[in-house]
């Protein structure tokens, strides 16, 4: 993938500027998509876990041969295996797309060269004056 920056032979520079402050952004974004699918795939093994205790709890627990409860226990435990299925294709598909999304955002870093790091609204409220609000930037 290649997302690159083609540099200007303007003197001034500004073509290249703008085509590093484009890679820039397109960088902040891929990382909050990364950081999104991340907490996403999280989320996801944790209800996992839960599902699993839920079956497995389920499966220990005794089915008397004979009561009117049998057939109520028997669907309580076929939904739990039918949560934990579909929380696991949830997960599957949770986890391509942090795979998917930490490529784009390898490809990008790479090409950028280091890690731009989006200003808080604090730092955002303190610089508004001042003509140096430029984000902060963390080198490779």
């Amino acid at each position: 993938m290649n997302v690159g920056i083609q540099k200007s032979r303007n003197s001034d520079g500004r073509h290249w500027n703008i085509e590093k402050a484009d890679l820039e952004k397109r960088t902040i974004e891929a990382l909050q998509r990364y950081r999104d699918a991340f907490a996403r795939a999280t989320e996801l093994e944790r209800q996992e876990i839960a599902a699993r205790r839920e079956v497995s709890k389920r499966l220990k627990a005794p089915i008397p041969r004979v009561s009117p409860a049998r057939s109520q226990l028997i669907q309580a435990g076929q939904a739990a295996i039918f949560r934990l299925n579909h929380i696991r294709l949830a997960l599957n598909d949770g986890a391509a797309t942090l795979d998917s999304a930490y490529e784009t955002l390898a490809v990008l870093l790479d090409e950028l060269g280091y890690v731009p790091v989006q200003a808080t609204d604090d730092q955002q409220r303190r610089d508004a004056g001042s003509e140096c609000a430029i984000d902060e930037t963390v080198r490779l």
